[in-house]
C-alpha cells in the first residue's frame, strides 16, 4: 500500500510538472521573433540617418527662404509644428541615450539583454525614462490639433502610435500607455518601440518643412553634383547646366535675386488661395497695384478666366477639384516664372435656410411674426457672401395640431404663397409648423435639401 501510494504522488508530481511545461511553452516568445526585432532596431536606425539628411537639406532651404514663407500663414503654422516635432525628436533621442548609458553602467549592451526585461524595465521607469516621451508625445499631439493649419494624412502621429492614457489591445484588455507601450517586454521590444517613434517624428518633421516649402513653389527633388539633372518627384526629368546646380557652398536662392523685390513680395502679401469655392467670384489677389500681362503673368491649369475689379482680381471656377497657378515676371521683355501653386476648389456648402427676420431663430415663434416674414430665405456663410448664390425651388408647409398632421401644402419659390399664407392664419398657440422638404438650386449645378425647419406657435 505504502509503495503505491508513492507511485501515485509521483505521478501527480511529474503530470503537474508536464501541465507547467506546456503553460511554458505557450506564453513563451520565440527567440526567433525577439532575435528579429534587433533587425528591426538596425533598419529604423538606418532610415533615421537617412532622413536625417533630408531633413538637414529641407531646412537649409527653409532657412534661405524664410522672409518669403514668413509671409504665408499655412507656411508659419507647418514651420511652428516642425519646430515642435523638432523638440520631441530630441525628447526621444535623449531616453534612448539614457538606456545606452545605462546598459553601460551595468556592463551590458542591448544585444546581451534583448531576451531580458528586468533592467530595461527599470531603466526606463525612471524618471528620466518613458515617462518623458509620454508627457512630450500627449503635449505635441495637442499642439498639432490646435494649430490653424496642420497635415490631413495617414501616416499623422495619431494614426501610428496610441497616444491616449489608456490603451485597449486587440483582445480588449485596457492598459495604461506606458504597460502597453514598454513595460513587462523584452528589451529588444521597448528599445525597437523607442526608435520607432523616433523614426515617426523624424518623417513627420520633413513632410511639414516639405509642405511648408511647397508654399512657395519647391518641390521634393533628387539631384547629383556628377549628373546635371533635376529629378522632380512625379515629374519628368528636367536637364539643368552644370552652373544651375546648387554648390555646397551657395543658397538655394540668394535674398539679392529678383523673385524677392517688390512684384513677388506683393503677390504673396495679396494671394488668397484658402477657401476658394466653385460658382463664385473668388478674390485671387486683392489691392494690387501691379498690372496682368504688362507686370505679372498668371497660366491656370485647367484654364479659367480672370477678371479685374478695381485693384483686385477674381477667378470664376466652373469645376470643383485642383488646379495649378503659375505665376511670371514680364516686365523685362521676358516671362521669368516666380513660383507655382497648387489650389483646390472646394464644392459649395449646404445652405441654412430659414424664415426671414431679425427674431426667426428660435423655436418659438408667434403667427404674427410668420405672416410678417412672407418667405423663407437661404443663405450660404463663406467669405462673408452677401447674397444667396441661387434658389429656393419649393417646400413643404405642414400643420401640426394636438399632435397630428391637420394640412400639409406645397409652396413654389421662396415667396409665401396664398395656400401658405391661409395655413399660417389658421394656426393656433401650441401647434407645431414644420417647413419639410427645401428644394434648392445653387449655381454651381448642383441641386441641395435642407433639413427641417420647426416652429412651435406661442399664441
Amino acid at each position: 500500500m505504502a509503495e503505491g501510494h508513492v507511485d501515485v504522488k509521483r505521478y501527480q508530481i511529474i503530470s503537474l510538472l508536464y501541465i507547467v511545461f506546456i503553460c511554458f511553452s505557450v506564453i513563451n516568445i520565440k527567440m526567433s521573433v525577439l532575435d528579429s526585432n534587433i533587425w528591426t532596431i538596425k533598419s529604423f536606425q538606418s532610415l533615421i540617418k537617412e532622413e536625417l539628411k533630408k531633413v538637414d537639406i529641407s531646412n537649409q532651404v527653409v532657412q534661405d527662404n524664410m522672409d518669403s514663407l514668413n509671409m504665408i500663414p499655412k507656411a508659419q503654422s507647418y514651420l511652428k509644428i516642425r519646430s515642435r516635432l523638432a523638440k520631441s525628436f530630441l525628447v526621444v533621442s535623449g531616453v534612448l541615450d539614457h538606456v545606452d548609458k545605462e546598459f553601460a553602467n551595468h556592463k551590458t549592451t542591448l544585444l546581451k539583454q534583448f531576451n531580458s526585461r528586468n533592467l530595461i524595465e527599470e531603466i526606463l521607469h525612471s524618471d528620466k525614462g518613458v515617462v518623458l516621451v509620454e508627457k512630450d508625445l500627449f503635449d505635441l499631439s495637442e499642439f498639432i490639433k490646435k494649430a490653424p493649419y496642420k497635415l490631413t494624412t495617414t501616416s499623422s502621429l495619431d494614426s501610428v502610435i496610441p497616444i491616449m492614457p489608456k490603451v485597449t489591445s486587440i483582445k480588449g484588455k485596457v492598459d495604461e500607455w506606458d504597460y502597453y507601450m514598454f513595460m513587462h517586454k523584452p528589451s529588444a521590444i521597448s528599445y525597437m518601440q523607442l526608435e520607432r517613434i523616433k523614426l515617426l517624428i523624424t518623417k513627420q518633421q520633413l513632410l511639414y518643412q516639405e509642405a511648408a516649402l511647397a508654399e512657395i513653389g519647391y518641390e521634393p527633388t533628387y539631384f547629383s553634383k556628377g549628373n546635371p539633372k533635376l529629378y522632380i518627384l512625379k515629374e519628368l526629368v528636367k536637364e539643368y547646366k552644370p552652373e544651375e546646380i546648387i554648390q555646397a557652398d551657395q543658397k538655394a536662392i540668394a535674398k539679392t535675386d529678383e523673385v524677392f523685390d517688390e512684384l513677388f513680395k506683393k503677390i504673396i502679401n495679396s494671394l488668397h488661395t484658402e477657401n476658394i469655392f466653385v460658382g463664385l467670384n473668388n478674390t485671387l489677389l486683392s489691392d494690387f497695384d501691379f498690372a496682368l500681362g504688362q507686370d505679372f503673368d498668371i497660366e491656370i491649369s485647367p484654364k479659367v478666366s480672370i477678371t479685374k475689379n478695381g485693384k483686385n482680381y477674381k477667378i470664376l471656377f466652373n469645376k470643383t477639384g485642383d488646379y495649378l497657378l503659375k505665376f511670371y515676371d514680364v516686365r523685362n521683355k521676358g516671362k521669368k516664372q516666380l513660383f507655382e501653386k497648387k489650389i483646390y476648389v472646394n464644392p459649395l456648402p449646404d445652405p441654412i435656410v430659414r424664415v426671414k427676420g431679425d427674431n426667426m431663430n428660435t423655436y418659438a415663434i408667434s403667427v404674427k411674426d410668420l405672416l410678417g416674414a412672407e418667405r423663407l430665405e437661404a443663405s450660404l456663410e463663406i467669405n462673408n457672401l452677401n447674397f444667396f448664390p441661387g434658389r429656393i425651388n419649393s417646400y413643404k408647409v405642414v400643420k401640426i395640431h394636438n399632435g397630428k398632421e391637420e394640412e400639409n401644402m406645397s409652396n413654389y419659390g421662396e415667396l409665401f404663397q396664398s395656400t401658405t399664407q391661409k395655413v399660417l392664419g389658421s394656426l393656433k398657440k401650441n401647434d407645431l409648423l414644420i417647413f419639410d422638404n427645401v428644394n434648392m438650386s445653387l449655381i454651381d449645378g448642383s441641386t441641395r435639401t435642407s433639413p427641417p425647419i420647426i416652429y412651435k406657435i406661442t399664441d
